[in-house]
């Protein structure tokens, strides 16, 4: 895999956060623990996963009772993870719409 950044560009907590992501993810890991493994507050960590994943590091994530979140090794893991954020993008649009229908009320 090529990362489209060189690692050596990634400030100390970037690089702290991306080389603790395991690989795959059936060793996914919940944000909530790598902020401990790293120590980095959850929130920051957010952000740098964030920052790393529109940097063109392939970061994965899943939602489900066992969820987290790790580096994308396999064309499932890709596909899954690009396929979820474009659904999070739709339900975020619909969002957007019904919130604009009220738009003249507040200007």
């Amino acid at each position: 895999m090529i990362d489209v950044r060189h690692q050596d560009q990634l400030t100390r907590d970037e690089k702290k956060v991306y080389m603790a992501l395991p690989f795959g993810k059936e060793k996914a890991i919940k944000v909530r623990n790598l902020s401990k493994v790293v120590g980095i507050p959850e929130r920051r960590v957010y952000d740098i996963l964030n920052h790393l994943s529109s940097h063109s590091y392939l970061v994965g994530s899943f939602r489900n009772q066992r969820g987290g979140v790790y580096r994308i090794t396999n064309k499932d893991e890709y596909f899954y993870t690009l396929n979820m954020l474009r659904n999070n993008a739709k339900s975020y649009e619909r969002r957007v719409r019904g919130l604009e229908q009220h738009r003249e009320r507040f200007e």
